[in-house]
């Protein structure tokens, strides 16, 4: 048996929860109050563009912002900005066995809906029965055989097979629900019901939901005392990423995340207590669909990537601050500790010659300086966020790095809304997008290559694999290492991943994802830095954004410009 409170091999967490808790509040800038919602407005802006539609329901394609981390949480709080660090949620302790199929969740005392009943271990084992028995409900594509309470603090979920690889998504992904609100919606309903006042743990319920405005009001009652330290987080929703910055450097935002080009200047110059805290959580790639259309071609993928000018890009559209990704997607430094040692100087190939290479073997020809097979030109169409004017911006210059190299490229910049239900259902060409916000490895690629992840096309996901991939070396070493917790163990099987990735390009690598979040230091201190990174400091993170906005504090005797 193993028994531990680790989310992994080299995570650790104290003994005794209580003392890790203190801990960590003092790190987080904790107040002394005796109860949440101190005072004042936290303003914050969010990633989507126009009227926001009140629905929180965590099974929706596009749930608002709020529904993940600010009302219903998670059983660990698993710090996606440092692999290594975890802090008791819902839960204070966990202990795995039986080789990874069997996992004994410790529930906290003293947690309450906002309805003011029990958060109890029922909760617990109904949530995770509920994704047992309903496929619509298992986003995360958990190999769930049975979920029950084991006396009224502690909750036991068994496994067809191990699922160490499924631990970040169990612990630190996976929203509790009161089993006395959602036990009774029909299965049938449960996926579409707008849930337009939730009932949830997190600190915070929905107060008002008018236009492009959302205002959710502190508990009182919140079991993580003297949290959070607003009375009222309000959400601004905008038409894109230029009306976004106009508000950021405004001062008119306490948090935000939007891109912001040459940000020196149009950000920081601006204010002497504006603050930026800027940590790669992700890589941005362009998603091929590995089912159908021409991408479906390998050695399309490959002269597609062959033909990126990746350092342009970054120096054009992000200043220098977005580097080149590896060719094994391997996000670094946060996973050093699998990286094959045979691969740390391996480099994306490129070159006119590299793509001309791949394309001929596969039948293509070039024709009026373009290639073509079989009497059609080869043309990929690639969708994105319309209001993502960074995005936009790598994908005009990719249009123009494909052209030269005989590719066409057609950029479909479209609404959040569509892009997102396309991607969920599999239904494009190719996707720019980014994976990643997790500091467990096993996680990250599970999200990008596994094929039991995904639906067939037409049906949809949330987690990852959206481009239908699949491929039996890749989904034996995933199973290989959920099978053990020893690291030394997983080793040759994350090596094995990454050398198919190479020669397989599941997704096509750019650069680590930019991650700009602006700080408005006149009103508010007590966020994530680099010197305190106590959780990743985006709003928009599900459900990291939780974890912040509780602690966040307002600022006092500061003074800007």
């Amino acid at each position: 048996m193993i028994s531990t409170t680790t989310a992994g091999p080299r995570r650790a967490l104290a003994a005794g929860a209580a003392l890790a808790l203190t801990v960590t509040l003092a790190a987080c800038g904790g107040g002394k109050d005796k109860s949440g919602g101190g005072g004042g407005v936290l303003t914050v802006a969010t990633g989507s563009t126009g009227n926001f539609i009140r629905n929180f329901n965590p099974f929706a394609p596009q749930p608002l912002q709020a529904t993940n981390g600010m009302i219903y949480e998670p059983l660990f709080h698993m710090n996606a900005a440092k692999a290594g660090e975890i802090e008791p949620w819902l839960a204070t302790k966990y202990t795995w066995s039986d080789g990874g199929k069997r996992l004994r969740v410790q529930v906290r005392k003293g947690a309450t809906w906002n309805d003011g009943k029990p958060f109890t271990a029922e909760d617990v084992a109904w949530t995770f029965q509920m994704a047992k028995e309903n496929k619509a409900q298992n986003m995360y594509a958990l190999p769930i055989a049975s979920a029950s309470a084991e006396g009224e603090d502690a909750a036991v979920i068994t496994f067809s097979k191990s699922a160490y690889t499924k631990e970040y998504f169990i612990l630190g992904k996976m929203k509790m629900l009161p089993k006395h609100i959602w036990s009774k919606i029909p299965v049938k309903e449960r996926a579409t019901t707008l849930n337009a006042n939730p009932v949830g743990t997190g600190p915070w319920k929905v107060k008002s939901v008018k236009g492009m405005t959302m205002d959710l009001v502190a508990r009182d009652d919140y079991y993580f005392k003297g949290l959070p330290h607003f009375k009222v987080m309000r959400y601004r929703s905008f038409t894109g990423n230029s009306a976004v910055t106009a508000a950021v450097t405004s001062g008119q935002i306490d948090w935000g995340g939007g891109f912001i080009p040459d940000i020196k200047k149009n950000y920081l110059a601006k204010d002497k207590n504006f603050e930026l805290v800027n940590i790669p959580l992700a890589t941005t790639s362009f998603v091929p669909n590995a089912q159908r259309g021409p991408t479906a071609d390998v050695n399309v993928r490959k002269a597609i990537s062959a033909a990126l000018d990746r350092e342009f890009m970054n120096r054009s559209v992000y200043d220098g601050q977005a580097p080149v990704a590896n060719p094994m997607a391997l996000l670094l430094p946060n996973y050093a500790s699998v990286l094959d040692p045979s691969l740390k100087d391996a480099v994306i190939e490129t070159g006119q010659d590299k793509v001309d290479k791949y394309l001929t073997a596969s039948g293509y020809a070039k024709s009026g300086g373009m290639w073509q097979k079989d009497g059609k030109k080869l043309s990929v169409t690639v969708e994105l966020v319309s209001g993502w004017t960074d995005y936009v911006s790598v994908a005009q210059l990719a249009k123009q790095q494909l052209k030269k190299a005989g590719i066409e490229l057609v950029v479909k910049a479209e609404s959040y809304a569509q892009w997102s239900n396309n991607r969920a259902r599999g239904q494009f060409q190719m996707l720019l997008d980014n994976s990643g916000y997790t500091p467990d490895p096993r996680a990250y690629y599970a999200q990008l290559v596994d094929s039991t992840i995904p639906p067939k096309i037409g049906e949809s996901t949330n987690v990852g694999n959206f481009g239908r991939y699949a491929n039996p070396v890749m989904d034996k070493a995933l199973d290989e290492i959920a099978s053990s917790t020893d690291v030394e163990k997983q080793k040759p099987w994350y090596y094995r991943i990454q050398q198919e990735f190479i020669k397989d390009m599941p997704v096509i690598p750019l650069f680590y994802g930019q991650n700009e979040q602006e700080f408005n230091g006149n009103r508010v201190t007590g966020y994530p830095t680099e010197d305190n990174l106590y959780a990743a400091p985006s709003i928009w993170l599900d459900p990291d954004g939780g974890w912040v906005a509780a602690r966040i504090k307002p600022a006092t005797g500061k003074s800007g410009k």
